[in-house]
């Protein structure tokens, strides 16, 4: 019950900040809110995703291209929470797009992550890996050395995985388990 009161809590800050012209701070409060939020019992989905979209639509009128792309990646992010995929790859292919255009590292490398984890949720066991490999590329050009390990287990999870399904494939397929 804590977790929930804390999340409505930095949700109002949120939008309190954006109120006052704070785009930075409301979308730092706003991921702090999703961190504490329990899954099981949000409600009002939309009402996130049109905070976020306010948050869009001032960014691309006052053409502010790195809050729209954190506001991008926020709701790439929160589609995900909300196990909306497509509509997450979506956005955060959108935010890489204007990260990498900027010269953006760290939250290019970042966005890869985000990005690799719902390609593995969907089932694109090889997007996933790609997105993994460039953001551990990027991560390496930084020095970051805890991601860059990080990220090469994952890797080396997915491949696994990755192998183990195949396998898996081949012996149905071998002997017509799939077929009655």
């Amino acid at each position: 019950m804590v977790a929930s009161i804390e999340h409505i809590e930095f949700l109002e800050k949120s939008k309190k900040l954006f109120e006052d012209g704070d785009i930075l701070h409301t979308l730092e409060n706003y991921e702090k809110a999703m961190e504490r939020i329990d899954r099981s019992q949000i409600k009002n989905k939309p009402d996130y995703i049109q905070f976020l979209e306010s948050i869009l639509n001032h960014c691309r009128e006052n053409n502010l291209p790195e809050e729209e792309a954190l506001v991008l990646r926020a709701l790439g992010r929160t589609y995900s929470l909300f196990k909306q995929y497509p509509e997450s790859m979506k956005y955060h292919y959108q935010s890489l797009k204007i990260q990498k255009k900027l010269g953006k590292k760290i939250e290019t490398a970042e966005g890869l992550v985000f990005l690799a984890e719902d390609l593995e949720v969907s089932g694109n066991f090889d997007k996933s890996i790609e997105a993994f490999q460039e953001a551990l590329e990027v991560f390496q050009d930084l020095g970051k050395l805890r991601n860059v390990k990080d990220i090469q287990k994952e890797i080396t999870r997915l491949k696994e995985f990755s192998r183990e399904m195949v396998e898996d494939e081949y012996i149905l397929h071998k002997f017509n388990v799939d077929k009655y």
